[in-house]
């Protein structure tokens, strides 16, 4: 069976990837974008908690990051500004990522100037807490 973990992580690349005008999305990359509009998804690990008998309850991050070709200045703002209300009004619905998630919550937000191979790009980092139960002992299987 599939790991939740990879279930969640799939599903988020495909609501990304959903993104109108996005042009690159990549889960765990290993070089800068190629294209722009582009964003990246990274696994920030997990922690589990064993509260309740039966079952593990993961604390998962996931970390996005976007990134466009603009030289600065307000218009450039904006357009990173509207990407991350992307990002998080495509992640941040009920029931939470289909119901694989008990809960995601969006947390810190970090722009930046991004110069990428010699070419000036704004970008962001944006962390999601992701929390999910499983049997336990099986990670594949939800609680």
């Amino acid at each position: 069976m599939t790991a939740l973990r990879e279930q969640i992580f799939a599903l988020i690349e495909e609501r990304l990837g959903g993104i109108a005008g996005v042009s690159e999305v990549e889960r765990m990359p290993s070089s800068d974008p190629v294209s722009f509009p582009a964003l990246h998804i990274f696994d920030g690990g997990q922690a589990p908690d064993w509260d309740e008998t039966g079952v593990t309850r993961y604390d998962m991050t996931v970390v996005v990051e976007g990134f466009l070709e603009a030289s600065g200045g307000a218009e450039a703002h904006k357009a990173l500004n509207a990407l991350y209300v992307d990002v998080v009004t495509s992640l941040m619905t009920e029931p939470p990522l289909d119901g694989l998630a008990e809960t995601i919550d969006e947390g810190g937000f970090r722009p930046a100037v991004a110069p990428l191979a010699s070419v000036r790009r704004l970008g962001f980092s944006l962390t999601f807490q992701i929390t999910f139960p499983t049997e336990r002992g099986d990670p594949a299987q939800p609680a």
